[in-house]
């Protein structure tokens, strides 16, 4: 590892976990062609930085038995090269050791920077490997022996102190151990590749509690305060901006994480559309972050914004969200836009929820994101992508039956289900969705809006629109159910009432 910004590596964890899922979802209809990529994307990092993940095994393994194991990758050059890991991991903890024992007093600057060069290198082998708390060890021994100055006086200074990078490592192992990449099993003799299955798991925490967002949030301030203390002295592009930003990033993915969906959506317009240097960042040099911040933003903007502002045309002028969203066809971003997105934002409900009723992008979804889909929706395995899907699903409902019923007089139930874009011929779904729109109405209070479910006529009713409308408006608005056009007047209520939905049932 060079000197230079690079938190790459940080890409083997996020692709050991996902490959860990496609193989834990046999029937997801995952292609193997995404299967094989992932494992050789994986293993190409660890070759690229020689740090050797638990799952390496697994992979060439797995690799070997299709045909598409690359001749730089054995388990020779894996075990040699975890040993060599090993080694310079205890090299490292005796030289700290030996300080720590030996010196009465901080290292001068000299001494504290290069035993730092040697720390990163050992923080990053800790982080791949799973071994977060000799990597947190390794980061309390060192705070022990130099003396980290929380007030530089020159750019020079800020850049040897290297404090954000540090509070960086500190955060990068508190999310990984208890959140995101938990402690990873690897027991080769139980994998089973008929069946596509292993034994090797991560240890998943059930119950993610508090305390561990409050450590996160804590050296988050550290780095905010630092920041503004000495900001005069960071340069725009310098080293310790970019790791400042890629803990800003970090944070902005941990309230997708709590399902803080308005403070996630208003934080990511500021940095991605408002200021434009944390996009070429973002885009630059934090690409591990790029595709599941767009995920997030994209569901995000499907709980909180009107169909028809999902395009994000209006909101992103110079389309260079847009371009993101849409960069490489394979991606799970690229699905969301075009498949899910753009479709309500024309009204085409059929096409979503045959998106949304697609196991391979659900698939998807859990394999590329599950790690960080908000805790609000895990069930009782303790996964929470379909789970998600589901709520996501909900949600879009009682938009569609708000937006339709705030721009129509009444509407027969089964004209609602078939503009809502779901199968009137299936009895049994069409009953329960009439159902849980009925259970909605009585939840939400929405008699208080002259919203009601007229059951002897079998009809969805909105008194409100004929109080406030004249003949003429009301026949112009029941002409567009059959267009669904998404006004203002409908989406403004359709909004409101979504607010309602999850502030009494999501949060």
């Amino acid at each position: 590892m060079t000197d230079a910004f690079d938190i790459d590596y940080l890409f083997i964890n996020q692709l050991a976990f996902t490959f860990n899922k496609y193989i834990s979802l046999p029937s997801s209809g995952i292609p193997r062609s995404s299967i094989i990529n992932t494992a050789k994307q994986c293993l190409n990092y660890m070759k690229r930085y020689e740090i050797i993940h638990p799952i390496a095994e697994i992979l060439v393994d797995y690799l070997s038995k299709e045909a598409s194991l690359e001749s730089n990758f054995s388990t020779q050059w894996i075990e040699s090269t975890r040993s060599l890991n090993g080694l310079y991991l205890e090299q490292v903890k005796a030289e700290i050791k030996q300080t720590l024992e030996t010196s009465m007093q901080s290292l001068s600057s000299n001494e504290a920077e290069a035993l730092f060069g040697k720390i990163k290198r050992a923080i990053a082998i800790t982080i791949v490997q799973t071994n977060y708390d000799t990597g947190l060890s390794l980061l309390n021994n060192y705070v022990a022996v130099v003396d980290i100055s929380t007030q530089p006086k020159t750019k020079e200074q800020l850049a040897s102190n290297g404090y954000i990078e540090f509070l960086f490592y500190q955060y990068v192992l508190h999310i990984f151990s208890s959140i995101w990449f938990p402690l990873y099993y690897n027991e080769l003799h139980g994998y089973n590749l008929s069946q596509r299955q292993f034994s090797g798991t991560y240890e998943i925490k059930a119950n993610i509690i508090s305390n561990f967002f409050k450590t996160l949030e804590q050296i988050y301030f550290k780095a905010i305060n630092y920041y503004h203390k000495n900001e005069l002295l960071f340069g725009q592009y310098d080293k310790e901006t970019h790791y400042l930003w890629a803990i800003k990033f970090f944070n902005l993915c941990l309230l997708f994480k709590q399902f803080k969906l308005s403070e996630f959506h208003d934080q990511f317009i500021e940095f991605f559309l408002i200021e434009k240097d944390p996009l070429s960042f973002l885009i630059g040099n934090m690409k591990i972050l790029s595709s599941s911040l767009l995920v997030m933003f994209g569901i995000t903007t499907i709980f909180l914004k009107p169909f028809n502002e999902l395009t994000l045309m209006k909101l992103d002028k110079d389309d260079a969200l847009i371009d993101l969203f849409t960069e490489v066809p394979e991606s799970l971003e690229f699905q969301l836009y075009n498949s899910i997105m753009i479709p309500l934002a024309k009204c085409e409900f059929k096409q979503v929820i045959v998106q949304l009723q697609n196991k391979k992008f659900d698939a998807e979804l859990v394999a590329q994101l599950e790690y960080n889909l908000p805790v609000h929706f895990k069930n009782a395995s303790g996964t929470n992508g379909s789970s998600l899907i589901n709520y996501m699903a909900s949600i879009i409902d009682y938009k569609n039956f708000f937006v339709i019923l705030t721009s129509s007089r009444k509407v027969s139930r089964l004209q609602m289900i078939e503009l809502m874009g779901h199968d009137t011929t299936d009895d049994r779904s069409a009953t329960e969705l009439t159902n849980a729109l009925i259970g909605i109405i009585v939840a939400l209070g929405l008699h208080k809006y002259g919203i009601y479910y007229d059951a002897e006529n079998q009809m969805f009713v909105n008194d409100e629109m004929i109080k406030d409308s004249n003949a003429d408006d009301v026949a112009k608005l029941q002409e567009n159910i059959n267009e669904l056009k998404n006004e203002l007047r409908a989406e403004s209520l359709a909004t409101k009432m979504t607010g309602l939905l999850l502030d009494k049932y999501y949060r």
